[in-house]
């Protein structure tokens, strides 16, 4: 399981698909009605003609974040500079790529979202932040970054938050928009504590508008359909559970085929895609789930080794983030296929987050 690869104190994600999940302004979105960046969900779908991003958790080094050029296996870029541990990616709408590192030094808890400019590992600024682990942008630029027990906002080029979310916010791993512009949270806390939840709030508010604690156990990854559905991927569960728009109730529960799922991402058809990574039954596998359906219509198990993030491009071919103990990659399916079209591994080591951009 890839998250064992964890420190203690920080989890992660996205949705934003990138994630998790979302859409608009970066580079990670699931689809076309939210936005989220995060490790641990759906990322943004991107024209071929965008590089691939991905952040891998090299311990050995600190980690790094690769870039390879669109469609191809071939190395870009390597950016080192200020990355330790990096658990999130996200692009903005000019391109500046945006990395979440825990930067964990001499055993003390710290943190850092660095911006790096357009096509290059110069950096722009820096964002000081405890144990960041999910990146995602709002429909007007605004950064939000989950931390530690908060989720800090940023207006657009600032290095300090002009508000603070803080109730109901523990451990969060994955942040996601629905079409109202409301921000749900994936909180990974215990429900002794009164976490373990996901927890709404509406635009531009600090409070709880709504909790939904219903079916939630674990979660590590957020997604939206076309039509406003909420999925939370419950890593403890080993399922993923459904939610109405606006609802706190589960609406339908998908087990089959899910155990400990980390990543979540939605395809131009609606689609649902779940990245499986019970490493203590050996069962690595991304599962595919028609529209409304709970049982999966396919399986993908070619090259597929303790998945922790999916993407698509704007051509529908779907990447995979693999850490396998022994072998990292990223491997890539066209669509609606299961065998592997291509296989990146250069300068892949325990890869955690995908992005396009660029």
């Amino acid at each position: 399981m890839n998250r064992s690869y964890i420190t203690a104190g920080a989890c992660v994600n996205a949705m934003l698909l990138a994630a998790c999940s979302s859409s608009l302004p970066p580079s990670t979105a699931s689809n076309v009605t939210q936005q989220q960046a995060t490790a641990k969900s759906a990322l943004l779908d991107r024209s071929q003609s965008h590089d691939l991003y991905v952040a891998n958790r090299d311990f050995t080094n600190g980690g790094t974040v690769t870039a390879y050029a669109p469609g191809t296996t071939s190395l870009l870029r390597t950016i080192k500079k200020d990355i330790k541990q990096p658990t999130a990616l996200a692009l903005d709408s000019a391109t500046s790529l945006y990395v979440a590192s825990w930067c964990g030094c001499n055993g003390k808890t710290g943190g850092r979202v660095t911006v790096y400019r357009p096509g290059s590992g110069s950096v722009l600024r820096r964002i000081t932040v405890q144990t960041p682990d999910a990146l995602a942008f709002g429909s007007t630029g605004n950064l939000y970054v989950g931390g530690l027990k908060t989720v800090t906002i940023y207006a657009p080029g600032a290095t300090s938050p002009f508000q603070t979310i803080s109730q109901g916010v523990k451990t969060p791993t994955a942040l996601a928009f629905d079409t109202f512009g409301n921000l749900y949270v994936a909180n990974l806390g215990r429900k002794s504590g009164g976490f373990n939840t996901v927890t709404v709030y509406a635009p531009g508010s600090t409070s709880i508008l709504r909790t939904i604690s219903d079916g939630v156990n674990y979660p590590y990854a957020l997604a939206f359909d076309s039509g406003g559905n909420l999925y939370v991927a419950n890593s403890v569960g080993n399922n993923v559970t459904v939610y109405a728009p606006g609802s706190t109730s589960v609406l339908r529960t998908i087990s089959k085929g899910v155990a400990n799922p980390q990543a979540l991402a939605l395809d131009s058809k609606g689609n649902l895609y779940v990245a499986n990574s019970a490493a203590g039954s050996g069962y690595f596998a991304v599962t595919v789930y028609p529209p409304g359906s709970k049982s999966p219509k396919r399986t993908i198990t070619q090259g597929v080794n303790s998945p922790d993030a999916l993407a698509f491009d704007d051509a529908g071919n779907l990447y995979v983030a693999n850490p396998g103990e022994f072998e990292s990659t990223v491997t890539v399916y066209a669509p609606g296929k299961s065998i592997v079209l291509r296989t990146i591994s250069e300068g892949i080591h325990l890869p955690r987050a995908l992005a396009f951009g660029g």
